[in-house]
């Protein structure tokens, strides 16, 4: 079997540790894009790649790990999130799949990938057990080490550009490798390999067809992000601040697929920020709509980036009926301090903006910002009700690995989560960070009755009903019937 196999690329499931008891039926089921990328690449190198998508299958470790020991191949890559994505919850079902594998399977070679690793790859060879880290895009990484492993070498006798391994108890670190420039030089995600049929749209992007979730896939125009929010961890893969984009051709040759081939209409596109090269936005819409597609998209947009009317509404016309903005806090202090400095006038045009185009809104707001007191929250809060949002993520300030506000944490001795779970925004053990004048409990506690009264808010559900029919405001409903358990709330309770 492992002379039929050279690589099997992993995606380990988090569902429950991410959301908690919202996993099974309400939270999107979004395809490890990352990982599809680094298998259609090394299948294009000439090697043997199969996906196994833990997450989609909702698999146990042990159930992971014994599909793991059955494929025989000849080094299994675990990736701990998403293209552009800073999900730490990923790596701790990979930390659970690596034990459960060590058991069960020891001889197999084993590699992580992803934002984690990244940041920190002696910490996954000392802690973890993997047996290689991949610091960077997992690209000519895995490649490179198939070579070595195949030339029948347990290990590199010399140093790998961005891998790491242990050598004598002692871990030797490759640094990093230079990220590939063109993404067109990139082949397509290796679709045909995941298990399309399971994917599924987050509820509010499909408001008006909760019935019609699945097809779904996600898709990217560019790589990196040129912003360095200190609360933001998707560019600890890159080590720095960067933009890459592909070309409007390349990005609509990918769609024709995902729709032809597979019958995608929902599209997620991860871009950290879709709308920094409106030229290449407004291209790209022009293609998609000459092919008179019938698209939902969602992405990710930054307030300074929307600047212009004709271009929401080609967007709108295209196909991209949900952008979702990181206005993150409504007081300047709390959003300059994590250098996330958007002026509120800039922010209602961007909202201004996006309404006249008929586009729907996301509005993501963090609380316990480390400038954050009762008051700055409130204040949040106020405004997140105020603009009344066709949906609002409310999230506590995490201090995840390979942030500023990790390190700060640590030189401040902030209390960490313990596991990987704590980082989990859905979590039992969810962990927010302290500010200077709150603790954890209290910044949790905020932040779940504002999402259960922003969600409940009458006013609230009657746009919902305006917009998107009955059937929405009956999900809403039932999601609000859900309740979260939080240990963290449970112990403050009970002292």
């Amino acid at each position: 079997m492992a002379d039929e196999l050279d690589v099997l690329l992993v995606f380990p499931n988090n569902r429950r540790n991410a959301y908690g008891s919202l996993a099974d039926t309400h939270a999107g089921i979004n395809a490890p894009l990352q990982t599809a990328l680094t298998a259609g690449y090394v299948r294009k190198a000439g090697y043997r790649v199969r996906v196994l998508d833990a997450d989609a299958e909702y698999l146990s470790p042990e159930e992971t790990a014994a599909r793991i020991a059955a494929a025989g191949a000849r080094l299994t890559l675990i990736s701990t999130d998403s293209l552009n994505s800073g999900d730490v919850t990923k790596m701790g079902a990979a930390s659970d799949l690596l034990k459960v594998l060590k058991k069960t399977a020891p001889g197999l070679t084993t590699m992580l990938e992803g934002v984690v690793p990244s940041a920190f790859p002696e910490q996954m060879l000392l802690e973890e057990g993997a047996d290689f880290v991949c610091q960077g895009e997992a690209f000519d990484q895995v490649v490179d080490l198939l070579k070595v492993l195949k030339a029948g070498k347990p290990h590199p006798e010399s140093k790998l550009s961005g891998v790491s391994w242990m050598d004598g108890g002692k871990p030797v670190v490759g640094g990093r490798r230079a990220l590939i420039k063109n993404p067109d030089s990139l082949p397509f995600a290796a679709w045909d390999l995941l298990p399309m049929s399971r994917y599924r749209a987050h509820h509010w992007h499909c408001f008006d067809r909760l019935d019609r979730r699945q097809p779904y896939a996600s898709l990217y125009t560019n790589l990196g992000c040129p912003y360095t929010c200190s609360f933001c961890n998707v560019n600890a893969v890159a080590g720095t601040a960067n933009f890459r984009a592909r070309t409007p051709e390349n990005v609509v040759e990918e769609i024709d697929l995902l729709v032809k081939q597979y019958g995608v209409s929902n599209i997620r596109i991860v871009d950290n920020v879709f709308t920094i090269r409106p030229d290449l936005v407004e291209k790209l819409c022009d293609l998609i709509i000459a092919r008179g597609y019938d698209l939902n998209f969602w992405a990710y947009c930054r307030v300074e980036t929307i600047k212009s009317p004709e271009l929401l509404r080609k967007m709108k016309k295209a196909g991209v009926n949900w952008v979702a903005y990181g206005i993150e806090a409504a007081d300047a202090g709390v959003r300059d301090a994590v250098d996330k400095g958007s002026s509120q006038a800039v922010i209602d045009r961007a909202i201004d903006l996006t309404r006249q185009a008929g586009i729907n809104i996301v509005g993501n707001f963090i609380f316990g910002l480390p400038e954050d007191t009762r008051e700055t929250m409130q204040k949040t809060f106020d405004m997140a009700k105020k603009y009344q949002f066709e949906y609002a993520n409310f999230y506590s300030a995490m201090a995840y690995p390979g942030t500023e506000l990790h390190e700060q944490a640590k030189r401040e001795g902030i209390r960490l989560p313990a596991t990987w779970k704590g980082y989990g925004q859905y979590s039992e053990d969810a962990l927010p960070m302290s500010t200077k004048h709150l603790s954890p409990a209290e910044v949790l506690a905020f932040r779940d009755r504002a999402f259960i009264e922003y969600t409940s808010d009458p006013q609230y559900l009657d746009l919902v009903r305006r917009k998107f029919g009955e059937p929405a405001v009956d999900f809403l409903q039932g999601l609000l019937k859900i309740k979260l358990r939080r240990r963290l709330l449970e112990t403050a309770a009970a002292t």
